[in-house]
């Protein structure tokens, strides 16, 4: 009889731990995290084609991600920005974006693996913002080799 009782508790911890894991996956997936950190929602047509989790399932101190967007569509990325931060950005000669990336990718965003690759002669669009709660979202829309256009975020608890 004790031994049917130690089986059952077992079962029913592994019950529990397999459901946790499956909620954890559920909510840690691409589509609710950027849901739950940026104030604005992206199209339906946006895809992302990569992402790099920073932390913990439950809580992300940060992520790296690039968007594939529609490259004949710019304004509704751009529109997007005014409605959920009431700013839109700035856009960027190359050489500026460069002197800028430079120097945010060697310092504060040093660890950052997916760094967007503009096509020779193409400009960068930038918009940066502080949330209220003092995280921090930086944006670049790019056209990359072969018309692609890209929205890349890197967000910062």
């Amino acid at each position: 009889m004790r031994q049917e009782k130690k089986e059952k508790i077992l079962i029913v911890v592994t019950i529990l731990v397999v459901a946790l894991l499956l909620v954890a996956t559920y909510y840690d997936r691409s589509s609710a995290l950027l849901k739950r950190t940026l104030a604005y929602r992206l199209p339906d047509y946006a895809r992302v084609d990569s992402i790099d989790k920073h932390g913990f399932m439950f809580y992300r101190v940060g992520y790296e991600a690039k968007i594939s967007i529609n490259a004949a569509k710019p304004e509704d990325i751009l529109t997007c920005f005014v409605q959920g931060y009431d700013f839109s950005g700035n856009m960027l000669s190359l050489d500026e974006y460069e002197e800028i990336s430079n120097d945010m990718f060697e310092n504060e965003y040093s660890y950052v693996k997916i760094r967007p690759q503009p096509a020779p002669g193409s400009s960068v669009w930038m918009m940066e913002v502080i949330t209220e709660e003092g995280h921090r979202i930086v944006h670049f829309m790019d056209i990359e080799a072969g018309d692609h256009a890209y929205l890349y975020i890197y967000y910062v608890r």
